[in-house]
């Protein structure tokens, strides 16, 4: 393309595209919008600004207003989202409510944008898997999770334990032996050397046995009573902000399924948003301005 052409196709597009914004058509906007992002290989994001010269007032103006369409085909799309002016949206009109995400309006996407949102759909696919026992299931890692210390300590007193009241049973048993090596004058006399040799093993055996370690013993009590009372404090207050959680989950996924036949079903609508949307702009295409008295 030769300078002159070059010039008159952007020329064109400018006059194209102004007359789409006064004529408030949230469709040729986007297709325009999609287009210039296409050919110039720019994110879609980035196309407003390149359009509008980079009038940051500009943007925030046709931002706004492909915005208000969006959001209120949105409002019909999935029905249990609420959208604010600031394009926060939240899953649900319910105490404790959470964020799904932010409107992506260059894109027509809801992106997710930290972790705990990005966590919901996870944790929506595990509530599905096994509803009935998805609040036990957390309920028991949670123990498992605060309690490892604890349980770590009872194993080692518990071992401890074991090794004293063995090395006392043997202690008891080495005692016991003594008396029988030592019976009968005459069988000692005869069997002196023999004796003395007994006599020895017995000591050596009884030199070998170790004493119970009593402190070792006291200080794993010490810590495993201290860990166990911190588990228990953490645990009941966990404990209650879990069910908290696993009942928003479950206000999640009732809203889901009173609207769409499955979670996938639901997934799959997030995914496309954007064409369906463009879909809906074929037979409503000046949706933001539809029921406005004038253009803004």
């Amino acid at each position: 393309m030769d300078t002159e052409k070059c010039l008159n196709y952007q020329k064109q597009f400018f006059i194209d595209f102004a007359q789409a914004w006064h004529d408030r058509s949230d469709l040729e906007l986007y297709r325009k919008i999609d287009t210039t992002a296409s050919s110039l290989r720019l994110e879609t994001s980035e196309v407003p600004a390149y359009i509008l010269a980079y009038d940051k007032q500009a943007q925030a103006e046709l931002k706004a207003y492909l915005q208000k369409g969006l959001t209120k085909w949105l409002r019909t799309y999935i029905p249990f989202f609420e959208i604010n002016s600031e394009g926060v949206v939240m899953f649900g009109d319910w105490y404790h409510r959470r964020q799904f995400g932010v409107l992506d309006v260059w894109n027509r996407q809801i992106i997710q944008t930290d972790e705990l949102q990005q966590q919901i759909l996870p944790e929506l696919e595990g509530y599905e898997k096994d509803n009935d026992n998805y609040l036990q299931n957390r309920l028991d890692q949670l123990h498992e999770q605060l309690y490892q210390e604890a349980n770590e300590l009872h194993a080692d007193l518990d071992r401890a334990t074991e090794n004293a009241d063995s090395a006392v049973a043997q202690s008891r048993l080495n005692r016991d032996k003594a008396p029988q090596q030592n019976s009968g004058r005459l069988k000692n006399l005869l069997n002196f050397m023999d004796s003395n040799s007994g006599n020895e093993e017995t000591n050596d055996s009884e030199a070998a046995t170790p004493a119970p370690n009593t402190a070792e013993i006291a200080d794993l009590k010490t810590r495993f009573t201290a860990a166990k009372q911190l588990a228990d404090t953490h645990y009941d207050e966990q404990k209650r902000q879990l069910e908290v959680e696993v009942a928003v989950i479950r206000y999640e996924y009732q809203a889901i399924v009173n609207q769409y036949s499955s979670l996938t079903q639901f997934e799959n609508a997030l995914v496309h948003i954007q064409e369906s949307y463009l879909d809906n702009l074929q037979v409503a295409p000046n949706l933001a301005s539809k029921g406005d008295d004038q253009h803004a």
